[in-house]
């Protein structure tokens, strides 16, 4: 039997020196989303306040489901609303980076204790492969937090048999820079070559009849990959179609 090709593709390393001044086209797409989002918040915030409220009062069951389905579904947008800002801020330079003293193991910890039900929720083998006794690290442990739970959340979403792998450890490179090296990796519908490029790109799925199949708006990689760069570290994915994917993250970091 023919065995599947691994695709592979990566964004280049880069510092995390400011990105270039975006362009006029640029500032003006961003201005939309921003006033956009905003004008949206402000209701949702009462509609999320008032279904808290009525979720309260007295009830039959039949109501409370609908209170329910208000409020997961309001939760939902003002993610979205949230992303969107995020990704915003991003692209216009507007996202500064907090360093911090990092306990990588509480992080990783933190971080499998709220995805590892989901994982076995479908019926997915959860596997976590960590060194042991890591040391405290410097870095922006809030935004390492956020690119990981879009990746482990995308893996879960398009996999549906099999497991879904964390490897953590830390790497040094030939000039002795410590690095947190990263890997998340599934047995899930892969990708083509052809569209993984495109993968890290805002807006992007892999295939546009995923849509369809997998709802989302491509959002999670596309702030990652931003995000990452902002780190000064790298991103990267191998896929094999059928298969599965396997996402590498390479983010510096400082050392007590």
């Amino acid at each position: 039997m023919k065995k599947k090709k691994k695709h592979h593709h990566s964004l280049p390393p880069r510092t995390a020196a400011p990105l270039p001044a975006p362009d006029a086209a640029t500032i003006a797409k961003n201005a939309f989303i921003t006033n956009v989002s905003h004008e949206i918040r402000t209701p949702m915030n009462a509609i999320m306040g008032f279904a808290q409220m009525l979720k309260n009062t007295e009830m039959d069951a039949k109501q409370a489901d609908y209170v329910e389905v208000i409020l997961d579904s309001g939760k939902k947008l003002l993610l979205l609303i949230g992303n969107l800002l995020d990704l915003s801020n991003l692209q216009m330079g507007k996202t500064d980076l907090h360093p911090v003293d990092c306990d990588p193991n509480a992080l990783v910890d933190r971080i499998w204790r709220h995805y590892r039900p989901l994982i076995a929720g479908k019926n997915l083998k959860p596997v976590l492969q960590i060194d042991a006794n890591l040391p405290i690290m410097i870095v922006d442990e809030e935004k390492v937090e956020r690119v990981l739970s879009f990746v482990i959340s995308n893996a879960i979403k398009f996999t549906n048999n099999g497991s879904v792998t964390l490897r953590v450890h830390l790497a040094k490179s030939g000039d002795d820079h410590p690095r947190l090296d990263i890997e998340v990796e599934d047995t899930g519908c892969g990708i083509e070559a052809d569209r993984l490029k495109y993968i890290f790109d805002a807006f992007e799925q892999a295939d546009n009849s995923m849509t369809r199949a997998y709802p989302g708006l491509g959002l999670g990689l596309g702030i990652s990959s931003k995000i990452v760069a902002l780190l000064g570290g790298q991103i990267s994915a191998i896929s094999t179609p059928g298969e599965g994917s396997c996402f590498h993250l390479q983010i510096p970091v400082g050392l007590r």
